[in-house]
């Protein structure tokens, strides 16, 4: 089951990088708003099969079950072998069901296309995916985490984050920390280029070239264009 758990750590990890991505300019809130949702329901049935091989996601009739059925599947599951911990659980199932309800508003209504996520929402919803992880597979998420890609980093970040909404100091300790980071290890010592502040990326990579789509703009298409 480990393996499977790390791919789906990787998988959160794409999430919360696209979060990450598009956080000041909200263009990708939606996105991993709707994604954290999906990670959700993977990790009940994730969880669901570490506990019995034979379960499954199906009905006797043959039709799949709903995502109530599958978080009620973990209650159960919850409350015969860790009693103590079902109001923990219940109350994370809570409100990911509230979650549940308004990521399918946002397929169901169209006049909810030009509706966006706050970045709190989506901080919160993250933050619960993980405690919701480490409840549900106890050591073995702490012991996993590090073959993941860069979750544990990306854990922290939101954590801070969240903390950053009662004590905005937090977040401006954090810019700090990154603004001291030193710069790629190749311009470190050119005497024109900062010691100090973001990495740079060199052309190809997958950041850069995704800000040159994002912000190139009618020359950058045209430069382009002429390639051809």
């Amino acid at each position: 089951m480990t393996r499977q758990l790390v791919y789906l750590m990787d998988e959160i990890c794409a999430g919360v990088e696209i979060y990450y991505t598009g956080r000041l300019g909200g263009q990708y809130l939606k996105t991993a708003y709707i994604l954290c949702d999906d990670y959700t329901e993977l990790m009940s049935k994730l969880y669901l099969l570490s506990q019995d091989s034979t379960w499954s996601d199906t009905k006797p009739n043959g039709r799949w079950k709903s995502y109530h059925d599958v978080q009620e599947d973990v209650r159960q599951v919850i409350q015969n072998t860790r009693p103590k911990e079902i109001l923990t659980v219940q109350e994370i199932h809570d409100e990911m069901k509230e979650r549940r309800v308004r990521r399918n508003d946002f397929f169901h209504s169209t006049s909810l296309l030009d509706l966006s996520v706050a970045m709190r929402s989506c901080v919160e919803a993250f933050c619960d995916l993980l405690d919701y992880g480490r409840l549900l597979f106890r050591d073995e998420w702490d012991e996993t985490i590090s073959a993941a890609r860069n979750l544990h980093l990306l854990e922290l970040m939101l954590r801070l984050e969240r903390k950053g909404f009662s004590d905005p100091s937090t977040w401006f300790r954090v810019n700090e920390l990154m603004r001291r980071m030193p710069r790629n290890h190749r311009f470190s010592k050119s005497d024109k280029m900062p010691k100090e502040g973001v990495h740079v990326t060199t052309h190809g990579e997958d950041v850069h070239f995704r800000l040159c789509l994002v912000h190139g703009g009618p020359e950058f298409r045209d430069e382009l264009a002429r390639l051809l």
